[in-house]
Parts: C-alpha cells; sequence; structure tokens
C-alpha cells in the first residue's frame, strides 16, 4: 500500500495559467467539466476548461491538487499491550485555493470495527501526535466514521492526528479478527467537487489467546492436555486452571499432564496467556472432560502402553502359540485386550480379540496366546496389577504362578524377574488406555 495518495482537481487551458472568472462584462465563459481517475495512481482528477467568448480574452487554466501522507502508518495489529494506534495524517494543497471533506472510517460495518473506536484532531504542521487527545475530542466507532472538513490556501498544509484503539476485554474476544480502515478524500472548488479517492490501512488483533485446548490421552488418574500458542509476543508463559484452582504457575510449553486425579470424575479446563509481569492475558476455550474409571472396567478394551508409549500386539492371525510382541499403538483390533477378573477380584485373564485366546507365561520365554487352560493349569494365564504408587495408572504386571516375575517390554513381551528398586525400570512398566474407537 503506497503511503501517499493525491487528490487532484486540475484546471487546464491552452496558456497555462491559472483560471480566472473574466473581469469585463463581455468576457463570458462557456464552461465544461470531466471527472478522471487515473487508474492505479490515487489520484483523482477533474478537468475544467473555459473558453473566452470576447475575442481579446484568452483561455486560461489552473490546478487543484490536494495530497494526503500517513494515513498507511495506522495498519496494526492490535495486542494486549498495544490497544491504541495513533498517527499523523497531512493535508497537502497545491497551487489553488481548494476545500476538502476527509473522512475515516472502515471498509465494511463489522462488529470489528463497530469495536474499534476512531477519534482525530488537528495538530500544528510540524508537530508530533500524543497519545492522548484533547479534552472534547468526539470518540465514535470505525464502522460509522468520522468525517473533517475546510480550507485550504494555495500551497498550504494542515495536520491531523488520526487515533484508533480498542478495550482489551473486547480484543480478547475477537483474536484473529481483521478490518480495513479507509481515508476518503474530496476535494471542492466553486460548484466543482471531485470523485472520491480512497487510501487502506489493515487492522486486526493478534491470537493473544491459548486456542485449540484439547485431551490427547487420560486414564483413571490423569489427563494430557494440548493447546496451540498464542501468537502474542509478550506471552512468556501459560497456567493451567482445573475447575476454577491454578495447577501449573509457569508452564512454557503447549503440553500439560494432570496427575493424582479421581477416577470416573468430570474436570474443566482453562489455559491463560501471562506476560512477564504475571498478567494475564487471555484464556484459552474452556475443556471439560472426565477420567477413565478405574482399570481394568469388565467389558472394556484396553491397549496395553508401554513406558516407551508402544503398545502390546497378537498381530493377525491370532492364533495359539503367537506371541506378543510390542508395535506403534494403533487402533486395530490386534492389540485390544479385556482384563476378566476372577471370583475375588484380584486377579486376572488377559483376554485378546478372539476371545478364546488369552495372554500365556511359560517360564522366561516370550508371553504368547494360548486356549483357556484347565484349572490345574490356570495359573499361568492368571496376572495381578501392582500400581506403582497409590492411585497411579501405571502397573507391574505380576505372574500369578510365580509372584517374583513380572511381565517386561521389549520387541517381545517375556517374564522377569519383578524389578522392586526405586524407580522402577521403565521397561516393566505398563498403563492401561481404554479404546474409544
Amino acid at each position: 500500500m503506497t503511503s501517499n495518495r493525491r487528490r487532484s482537481l486540475r484546471l487546464r487551458s491552452r496558456s497555462g495559467r491559472p483560471a480566472r472568472w473574466p473581469a469585463a462584462r463581455s468576457a463570458v465563459a462557456i464552461a465544461s467539466l470531466v471527472f478522471l481517475t487515473l487508474a492505479g495512481t490515487g489520484v483523482a482528477q477533474a478537468v475544467w476548461t473555459a473558453a473566452a467568448v470576447n475575442p481579446t480574452a484568452s483561455a486560461v487554466s489552473g490546478a487543484v491538487t490536494i495530497s494526503q501522507d500517513g494515513f498507511a502508518a495506522l495498519a496494526t495489529d492490535y495486542t494486549s499491550h498495544l490497544l491504541t494506534a495513533t498517527k499523523p495524517v497531512t493535508l497537502t494543497n497545491g497551487a489553488v485555493p481548494a476545500a476538502y471533506d476527509l473522512t475515516v472510517s472502515s471498509a465494511a460495518a463489522t462488529a470489528f470495527a463497530a469495536a474499534v473506536n476512531v477519534r482525530a484532531w488537528s495538530i500544528a504542521a510540524t508537530g508530533s501526535c500524543p497519545m492522548t487527545p484533547p479534552t472534547g475530542t468526539v470518540s465514535t466507532p470505525l464502522a460509522t466514521g468520522v468525517t473533517l472538513s475546510g480550507d485550504l490556501a494555495a500551497r498550504a498544509s494542515v495536520r491531523y492526528c488520526v487515533q484508533t484503539s480498542i478495550a482489551n476485554t473486547t480484543a480478547g474476544t475477537m483474536a484473529g479478527t481483521s478490518l480495513t480502515a479507509q481515508l476518503e478524500l474530496q476535494a471542492r472548488t466553486g460548484n466543482w467537487t471531485s470523485p472520491i479517492s480512497l487510501v487502506t490501512a489493515a487492522q486486526s488483533v493478534t491470537n493473544t489467546a491459548p486456542r485449540d485446548l484439547a485431551a490427547v490421552r487420560k486414564t483413571h488418574s490423569s489427563i494430557s492436555l494440548t493447546w496451540a500458542a498464542a501468537q502474542d509476543r509478550t506471552v512468556t508463559r501459560y497456567e493451567v486452571w482445573r475447575n476454577g484452582t491454578r495447577v501449573a504457575n509457569a508452564q512454557s510449553a503447549t503440553t500439560f499432564t494432570d496427575t493424582g486425579l479421581t477416577a470416573n470424575t468430570r474436570y474443566t479446563y482453562l489455559i491463560y496467556a501471562v506476560d512477564a509481569n504475571g498478567n494475564h492475558l487471555a484464556a484459552s476455550n474452556e475443556l471439560a472432560v472426565s477420567t477413565n474409571k478405574q482399570p481394568p472396567v469388565p467389558g472394556v478394551w484396553y491397549h496395553v502402553v508401554t513406558a516407551a508409549g508402544t503398545c502390546v500386539d497378537a498381530a493377525a492371525p491370532q492364533q495359539k502359540g503367537r506371541v506378543l510382541a510390542t508395535k506403534e499403538c494403533s487402533t486395530v483390533s490386534t492389540s485390544r485386550f479385556s482384563f476378566v477378573a476372577d471370583r475375588n477380584g484380584s486377579e486376572y485373564e488377559i483376554v485378546a480379540a478372539d476371545e478364546n485366546l488369552v495372554w500365556t507365561a511359560e517360564s522366561t520365554s516370550a508371553l504368547s496366546l494360548s486356549t483357556q487352560s484347565g484349572p490345574a493349569d490356570k495359573a499361568k494365564q492368571r496376572f495381578t496389577l501392582a500400581p506403582i504408587s497409590l492411585g497411579s495408572a501405571t502397573f507391574q504386571i505380576r505372574s500369578v504362578k510365580d509372584d517374583t516375575k513380572c511381565l517386561e517390554s521389549g520387541n517381545t513381551l517375556t517374564l522377569k524377574t519383578c524389578d522392586t528398586t526405586v524407580p522402577i525400570q521403565e521397561n516393566q512398566l505398563f498403563t492401561l488406555d481404554e479404546v474409544t474407537s
């Protein structure tokens, strides 16, 4: 966008001298007016020619030119710390006295344009704009606009301060929106009025708020959150609020895992963007999410997830003797398992999607699928879940046949001596994630 747009009203004749009305009664002028707009120049032009009837009088011409400078600088991205734009706009006249009308408004009457206020006031020709307008300066919505009118002597100029602003609370609800501010300039001389020339400046509200808050994983005792970063460069950290209480104060990343939660409970989250002074700039969308029921729940399918984030899988086709391996988690049925409790509810069969097959631990070899054994040999197909701490969603999976042996992840699932150190080695830790699709 060019920063200097011209409004021109030109009066021309064959002689090239300034036009004037004939003083003698015998010099009667016949006038014609042609309006032109020069494409791509931003110049509105009116041509006026006066031809003398009296043979002793000559035809004369002149030019009326009013130009503006400065409006393009009102292009602004509003942020939590930049809610006002104030710039000088100078009108400069050419060689012929002329009147002008200058209107500042928005190109469209949007909600954003209605929320932005515009003020304008005159200052000295070489003056700078103060941030605070003079007392009594009228403020109007940009959607409505403000009009300034006046007269300029030959080669004179006038300087205005044009200020646009938006309230902080309003800006917070309009992140990512934009508008086009415009200056319309029209010149007049006598009965002649030129076409309107137009200058524009884009304005927008920066995304100060964190966006797209979502839960990417949940267990019976934890919820993992992610969100899109605020675009405001004044944001230095985020605060995570759960049910109206702050649970994380200095979060620089755009992910957070909330732990120690109650099973089968609904929680509501908000993320606040915070600046270096501790000011809350804006909040994310509100997210309500519930923890899972305490696993394992009868009739629910689970992914058995390793500490490395892979899932236990019994590759298709599922059949007796199929070794249990670990691979990238997916929604395929071969990585879904249910936990069927015994009468006391403390020991489990881990059942594959083909419900005739269960996990079976044979000594220290890799675990495999096999058909359900009879009562005398059931212990090798029974397991207990030992949480690493009270309420934890992470377990050691122990063999009932030999409770000193635990499942250990690698390329395949094997039975190894249970680690009892603190912290427990990660390849003996597993999480049960409900399968949602």
